[in-house]
């Protein structure tokens, strides 16, 4: 839960580090809070986790991941028509990054399910490599999207903070493994998390200070 709760609020003051706390709007907000609170989930997913007990957690958790992942672009889509247009010819490659991100999170949620995943997989080791390729191909499709669309993330100090989370979540696989129990998280801790560090965010950004 600690580690979650790092990542969350790390992810989330990084949009702050720019010295700028301006809001768009309560609307816009918190569409994009949702964004943030699922990337926070799936860097969180990206970190080596031990097998057994703790598998079914990282499976629930993906759920969650996906479930907020889905709402941060419905939410746009659903309420504000102008958004349709990022899904026609000539949109802003951020966005196609964005789209990219979320079909590629709901692939490999799909393709990791039991027993479904048996039927595609008939190896363990090749599932773990196909898991995690896909896993790093949304990250990379995630990250750009937040960087490229620039805006809460339009500064080169918020940039490298991001991608310095990122290759701590991604890359420090041995570093990870010498804490001995590998982070685990349910799916109540990454809503409250995600419910707290939204409404952080909202009031911050919203309200006159």
């Amino acid at each position: 839960m600690i580690v979650l709760a790092v990542i969350v609020a790390l992810t989330f003051l990084l949009t702050f580090a720019g010295g700028s706390h301006v809001g768009a709007g309560w609307f816009w907000d918190t569409g994009n809070a949702l964004g943030f609170v699922a990337l926070a989930g799936l860097l969180f997913q990206m970190i080596p986790y031990a097998r057994g007990a703790t598998t079914r957690r990282h499976e629930i958790l993906g759920y969650w991941v996906l479930g907020v992942g889905m709402l941060h672009a419905f939410w746009f889509l659903l309420g504000d028509g102008a958004v349709w247009t990022y899904l026609r010819p000539g949109a802003p490659l951020a966005m196609w990054f964005g789209l990219a991100a979320l079909v590629v999170l709901a692939v490999l949620t799909a393709l990791a399910r039991m027993p479904d995943r048996m039927r595609v997989h008939r190896r363990f080791r090749t599932f773990r490599t196909v898991h995690r390729v896909l896993g790093f191909a949304l990250v990379a499709a995630a990250g750009l999207h937040v960087m490229l669309t620039g805006y809460y993330l339009g500064r080169w100090v918020q940039d490298v903070l991001f991608v310095l989370l990122v290759a701590a979540t991604c890359l420090g696989r041995s570093r990870w493994a010498r804490l001995g129990q590998a982070p685990i998280a349910s799916g109540q801790t990454f809503v409250a998390l995600g419910i707290a560090a939204t409404s952080a965010f909202l009031l911050l950004r919203n309200l006159p200070w």
